[in-house]
């Protein structure tokens, strides 16, 4: 697991219920969420099956650049050189979550359905 997400699931363990609880959880939200802007501009590469054209998205899934081999625009009509581009940006997609997820681990349970709304109503903010 990745450590801004330990640093972020031990804060909001800790400050729970504490009575600092609404200024931690603002700093730990926000240090979150810049580790998470780090994550997510790493990249990801990837090639079709063919080797023709290669793929590089950021974690985030945008893509950020695609290489075509000078094979495949001799080799490939139009029809699939676009096959063969949707693979590879596939493919990276594919590379980058599983890095993704192997960084940012699994959340706990409890915080998956949490909402911070219903906790500020019920006081146990």
């Amino acid at each position: 697991m990745n450590e801004f997400v330990e640093r972020f699931l031990d804060t909001s363990e800790r400050h729970y219920r504490s009575d600092s609880a609404p200024q931690k959880l603002t700093d730990a939200a926000r240090d979150f969420q810049a580790g998470l802007t780090e994550l997510m501009s790493q990249t990801a590469s990837a090639t079709d099956q063919r080797g023709y054209v290669e793929a590089t998205v950021s974690l985030g899934r945008t893509v950020v650049k695609t290489y075509i081999s000078p094979h495949a625009m001799r080799d490939l009509d139009a029809g699939e050189l676009g096959e063969v581009c949707v693979e590879a940006i596939a493919a990276a997609r594919l590379v980058a979550a599983e890095q993704f997820t192997a960084q940012v681990g699994d959340f706990p349970d409890r915080l998956t359905h949490l909402d911070p709304a219903e906790l500020i109503r019920s006081g146990r903010v």
